[in-house]
């Protein structure tokens, strides 16, 4: 019999007590969770997904009802977009988180991911007890694979050689950086690191890398075939992006406010795209067991530290 990729990505996961959930917006990742949250044996309903391309049984329209049972609500990634409206692709209108908020009551707990400071002061408001996920470091560390891996599938589409025997320059050392620049030299290309620090300079050269600081990358932003951002800080403008040929991709991974001067990569005419959530896009099933296994650990810290304080108060 055939395994699905959601029971691939289900494997080495904890089971869980059973406990209701109620999935409100997201992409393809939250559909998959949803689906793992099922097939796990708890309560789960949907609302937000109703352009979905198939339709799940586990779909409410009606948004009370998705949420008044529910233990935890599992939003999206990223929570929101500006103006207080939530991260719902699949939704036919705009569900106001506010509007969301005043239907979790006190003792439900929201779990999402990226959530800005104006949407936790939101939450505070209504006394909602808010998770963010991103806070997570092993969902961020298992994050960085399905990123760079689709910045590799963007570089290959988007230039017209290999990156094998190529120069690649990966801007930051970080989780991303790391994981980008392994897989980059395992596939043949030639991989130089910026790094900021003397540890982490030893740590890229120790994996074969050639390492530079920010301070002295001109030569390398010179020879560069596809240059990878990954810091979330303007440090390719005006001032170095006179090294960078013409013809050099340059993939910018960082969040807001990236690292990327887009005003000046038009001056130079230079070729620059920017990425959003490219875990889900690249590879919304794996990601998705990635939030569960994450999930199942928020809600035992969670619970265990309320049995902790119940004992406490005996």
């Amino acid at each position: 019999m055939q395994v699905s990729a959601i029971e691939i990505c289900m494997k080495g996961v904890d089971s869980m007590t059973m406990r209701n959930f109620a999935v409100i917006g997201g992409d393809k990742r939250n559909v998959a969770l949803a689906e793992m949250l099922f097939r796990l044996g708890h309560r789960v309903k949907m609302y937000g997904f109703i352009n979905y391309e198939r339709e799940t049984p586990m779909h409410c329209k009606n948004i009370y009802e998705t949420i008044s049972e529910a233990d935890y609500v599992i939003g999206p990634i990223p929570c929101a977009h500006n103006g207080g409206v939530l991260n719902a692709p699949f939704h036919n209108g705009p569900i106001m988180v506010e509007d969301l908020f005043r239907l979790i009551k006190p003792a439900q707990t929201l779990i999402a991911g990226y959530i800005k400071p104006e949407i936790f002061a939101l939450a505070d408001k209504y006394d909602i007890h808010t998770i963010d996920m991103l806070s997570r470091e092993e969902l961020l560390v298992q994050n960085a694979i399905p990123t760079a891996e689709g910045a590799i599938k963007i570089a290959i589409e988007e230039t017209d050689i290999t990156l094998h025997g190529n120069n690649m320059l990966v801007i930051g050392f970080g989780r991303i950086g790391t994981v980008l620049s392994g897989m980059l030299r395992g596939m043949g290309a030639q991989v130089s690191t910026v790094v900021n620090s003397g540890r982490g300079a030893a740590l890229a050269k120790s994996c074969g890398h050639r390492a530079v600081s920010y301070t002295n990358m001109e030569e390398r932003l010179r020879e560069a075939d596809v240059i990878f951002n990954t810091v979330p800080k303007i440090l390719l403008d005006k001032h170095n992006m006179r090294y960078i040929k013409k013809n050099t991709l340059i993939v910018d991974l960082a969040s807001p406010p990236y690292g990327v001067d887009v005003n000046d990569a038009r001056d130079f005419g230079l070729k620059v795209l920017f990425t959003n959530s490219l875990p889900g896009k690249v590879a919304p099933v794996t990601t998705a067991g990635y939030i569960l296994e994450t999930i199942n650990h928020i809600i035992s810290e969670n619970e265990g530290s309320k049995e902790g304080d119940g004992r406490h108060d005996d």
